[in-house]
């Protein structure tokens, strides 16, 4: 059986308790990117928001760009520190196999469905292209009636254009059966 304390035990329990509390809600110190790991990589995708480190100094990406070198171009801003790699968008490496698709990844699996369905069997139509947007590989959109695929990453680059080719057409898309 315990006994109470006599004395100011209360108080000190509680602010125990406070500051146990308050040290577990403290969101932890962020830790800043690595340069080994933050190297620039010129084949790499590079989304606004990215950081990365290149010959001593820290930039970070303005604007969607395909490896547009730092410290050259305005696509990139330099920084005056270290930045913080948490929540960062990161950098993709996209490749396509030789038959124009999407490599899956590891782990990925591969479905059934038709190309616009989703699981359920429904069909989804691609929102309309808009220049003001940003568009990574493999993005579908629909423009003058059709539907394209980013075959590169692009901004502002309309479908049909042939140069630089950034958009190829779909043509077994669920939303054109019937259509044709």
């Amino acid at each position: 059986m315990i006994k109470p304390v006599p004395g100011n035990s209360h108080r000190f329990f509680c602010l125990v308790l406070v500051l146990l509390a308050a040290g577990l809600s403290a969101p932890a110190a962020a830790e800043p990117c690595d340069p080994e790991e933050s190297k620039w990589v010129p084949t790499r995708y590079y989304p606004a928001g990215a950081a990365v480190f290149h010959k001593g100094s820290w930039y970070e990406s303005r604007e969607l760009h395909e490896g547009l070198e730092p410290g050259i171009t305005f696509d990139w801003k330099e920084l005056d520190s270290v930045p913080d790699c948490e929540g960062r968008k990161q950098p993709v490496d996209q490749t396509r196999t030789g038959d124009g698709q999407k490599g899956t990844e590891a782990g990925q699996s591969v479905g059934k469905s038709k190309r616009g369905e989703t699981s359920s069997g429904m069909c989804v139509r691609p929102d309309p292209w808009l220049f003001s947007r940003s568009y990574t590989v493999g993005s579908l959109v629909t423009h003058g009636g059709q539907i394209w695929e980013a075959i590169r990453a692009t901004n502002g680059d309309m479908p049909g254009m042939n140069k630089p080719p950034r958009w190829q057409l779909v043509e077994d898309h669920c939303s054109l059966e019937g259509q044709q």
